[in-house]
């Protein structure tokens, strides 16, 4: 595991972004601050990468059409290239894009390199300089959360300390997983607690998985879950793992109270309540 940090650049970084891409000598590169200013502010998105405080490398990110694409790849310490790379897929895989493209030149080291992160050729075309360019592509694993299934009970083991051998017989009710491709990266579950109330498990989620919207897509499915089998209220602690998605679950309708967050799904009638025939 590498130890660094990802986050979206600003007009701030202006110029030490600028000063990592007058190094590289990459054609198109803003290797201005003015013109790295003038690209964040027009819609461009720059990832850095960074180790500390200290930058490690960038890489430009765009979608398009349901495609993702990266370019303008520099990398100032070992493994900051791959390390982005990865980070931009993790970005498009977060926005529901299955595909993730670039153009490499057709010469020298950076084929082999792609290839190794699993890119494919699948076209060709002329830089702006008459250079050949392969179009690079790779297929993203689709990240889901569904329900737990008996190949599922390693993993859920080792994220939960639960004894694997019960979610082997089966799939339990109430367990749902997150899986990026075949690989359960989080787990959640439903407990009943008597009187329509549902109790939910804090997800659990693999390292380098938090703080990406998946604890929303696993709470999705828990409270769906919960309120199509008939509970009124479902709560779950108020573990710090949710405080970075706080908005989220009060636009989800989810209230603070104390120690938990609860989301009432309807307030069932007493018997006072009750329309009575005469």
């Amino acid at each position: 595991m590498t130890d660094f940090t990802f986050r979206l650049a600003t007009t701030d970084d202006a110029a030490v972004v600028a000063n990592a891409y007058r190094r590289s000598n990459l054609p198109g590169a803003p290797a201005d601050p003015g013109i790295f200013e003038r690209m964040t502010q027009t819609g461009h998105a720059f990832l850095v990468a960074e180790r500390g405080d200290v930058l490690a490398g960038a890489i430009r990110v765009r979608d398009d059409e349901g495609i993702g694409w990266f370019d303008l790849l520099v990398a100032l310490r070992t493994w900051a290239g791959v390390e982005l790379v990865r980070a931009a897929e993790r970005g498009f895989q977060d926005r529901g894009l299955r595909l993730s493209r670039t153009y490499s030149p057709d010469e020298g080291i950076l084929p082999d390199y792609f290839s190794r992160l699993g890119y494919l050729p699948i076209g060709r075309r002329k830089s702006d300089d008459g250079r050949p360019e392969l179009l690079l592509e790779r297929r993203l694993p689709l990240l889901t959360v569904r329900e737990q299934r008996r190949s599922d009970a390693e993993a859920i083991g080792g994220l939960t300390g639960e004894d694997p051998w019960v979610f082997e017989q089966g799939a339990r009710p109430g367990w749902f997983v997150a899986a990026d491709g075949d690989r359960v990266v989080g787990v959640t579950q439903v407990a009943d607690e008597g009187r329509g109330l549902a109790r939910i498990r804090p997800p659990v989620l693999a390292a380098g998985y938090a703080g990406r919207s998946l604890e929303l897509w696993m709470l999705e499915r828990a409270t769906t879950y919960a309120e199509t089998n008939g509970y009124h209220t479902a709560e779950v602690a108020a573990s710090p793992s949710l405080d970075a998605v706080r908005k989220g679950m009060e636009d989800r309708y989810w209230v603070r109270d104390g120690s938990l967050w609860r989301r009432v799904f309807f307030v069932p009638k007493s018997v006072d309540d009750e329309d009575w025939e005469d």
